[in-house]
């Protein structure tokens, strides 16, 4: 039995309606909060695992790979959990309440570890630190996406709630890199240092939560369907017939393979740029600092041009694009190196920045329209399924990176510190940091474009689908 569909002026809850305006900042909030406590481990949480803590490169890349893969599998069964929630806040701020809470809790811990004395311990430590931030990560991400698929039945003005997201996920990139890098430059990066770095990033998502929560209570959504028997008795089932049921979505498969890629390559751009300043350029953190700043402000201001370019030539094209800027910007630092000028780590992170708006902005815009072509085409409301296995993708490209990461450091001789300064390292070692954010995103983002040739859904189709079924 699909779901009564609510329209723009009532909710599900028979509270009050929320404007516009509030569905839009609610929108941006939500990525804002998980954009910044994501990008302070992203960027940081390698390398404080290993100039902090002593623990080795590929122990460090092993335990990022296990907790990104139980988070990625975690994912489909918030996001099939949510669907089928019934609450009185509705089916999914409940669960960005809770993310809101356990994501800040999972900084304070992993970057507040205390001194154990044993290798083993800190690492069994930073794996539950990592486990509830990962939690609270998914809590936030899989029904913030399913909202935006709700909340409004126009594909335009679904880019337009993306464009918002895409802002928020500027600021809080912001927030979760440049402001960390920026206040370890002043205090050095001491573990005192890191942890009130982490304290500060946790009161921005504990804050930006509660508002998106406030605002968005009043949002177009729907109810939870009625459970068949199967359902209620048989969980796992239901799961698993709905990722077959999601896995048979071409559109929504070949998207989802991209963004392996996408993933792959990022990740491993991000984690590999906190080494290479301090070790390839060996600059302070101010330069990586401000090399994400640049790069927000360039994803800020660039993202009015994204949603004009995806709407002049198409979202595929534009994505596309974006991909290929992003490559070149990775393989450009293979022409740097000790006293690159500031000037050219400036235009690099201002073009990073501007590539990341159009794969940010194209990706998750595509992939509305993928979900909502499978609503309007079957009937059944599986919006927070979909975002559960779109961000299981997601964690498990992202765990191969760290993972690959981190052995390769390893097996390329990366000396572990326990000072918070960066061990002597050998010239194998710096090729390795070296290959990290050049070559191997590059070949990624090849990737995502080869496979996005493959690619054939379009706006047009998807409102024809729209009208169809309105007049059915």
């Amino acid at each position: 039995m699909s779901e009564p569909v609510t329209t723009a002026i009532e909710t599900s809850g028979g509270g009050k309606a929320a404007g516009l305006w509030a569905i839009r900042i609610g929108s941006l909030m939500i990525p804002l909060a998980h954009a910044a406590g994501q990008n302070l481990v992203t960027v940081l949480g390698l390398r404080f695992m290993t100039d902090s803590l002593a623990i080795s490169a590929g122990a460090a890349g092993a335990i990022f790979a296990f907790v990104k893969i139980y988070d990625g599998f975690a994912d489909p069964a918030v996001g099939a959990w949510s669907d089928r929630a019934k609450t009185p806040w509705g089916r999914r701020l409940p669960f960005l309440f809770a993310g809101g809470i356990a994501m800040p809790l999972g900084l304070a811990l992993l970057f507040g570890a205390p001194s154990f004395g044993s290798i083993l311990l800190a690492q069994l430590f930073v794996t539950l630190a990592l486990v509830i931030h990962a939690t609270g990560y998914t809590l936030l991400t899989i029904p913030g996406f399913a909202m935006l698929v709700e909340s409004s039945s126009d594909p335009r003005e679904r880019t337009r709630l993306m464009a918002w997201r895409t802002y928020g996920n500027a600021i809080g990139t912001m927030l979760g890199s440049t402001l960390p890098a920026w206040v370890l430059s002043m205090t050095g990066p001491t573990r005192g240092g890191h942890l009130g770095v982490a304290m500060i990033v946790g009161a921005v998502v504990l804050g930006a939560t509660l508002l998106a929560v406030r605002l968005l209570a009043g949002a177009p959504r729907t109810e939870a369907p009625d459970q068949t028997g199967v359902e209620r008795v048989n969980p796992v089932r239901a799961l698993l017939r709905q990722v077959a049921l999601a896995w048979r979505n071409v559109p929504f498969r070949t998207l989802a393979i991209a963004h392996v890629f996408l993933l792959f390559g990022t990740a491993i751009g991000s984690a590999s740029l906190a080494f290479y300043t301090r070790v390839g350029l060996e600059q302070a953190d101010t330069v990586l600092g401000t090399y994400f700043m640049l790069a927000t402000v360039a994803m800020l201001v660039s993202m009015t041009g994204w949603v004009w370019l995806s709407n002049r030539i198409g979202k595929k094209s534009a994505y596309i694009t974006a991909l290929a800027i992003y490559a070149v910007v990775q393989l450009s630092w293979l022409l740097a190196g000790p006293g690159e000028p500031m000037t050219l780590i400036a235009v690099r992170g201002g073009l990073s920045g501007l590539s990341g708006a159009g794969m940010i902005l194209c990706a998750y815009s595509l992939l509305s329209d993928a979900v909502r072509y499978d609503y309007v085409t079957s009937g059944q409301r599986r919006e927070g399924s979909f975002a559960g296995f779109t961000t299981l993708f997601d964690k498990l490209s992202s765990a191969a990176a760290l993972a690959v990461m981190g052995a390769f450091l390893a097996a390329m001789g990366y000396a572990p510190s326990a000072s918070g300064m960066a061990a002597q390292q050998s010239d194998s070692a710096r090729l390795a940091i070296l290959l990290c954010v050049s070559v191997i995103p590059a070949v990624a983002m090849v990737g995502a474009i080869v496979t996005m040739a493959f690619y054939r859904l379009d706006a047009a189709t998807v409102e024809a689908a729209e009208l169809q079924q309105v007049n059915a």
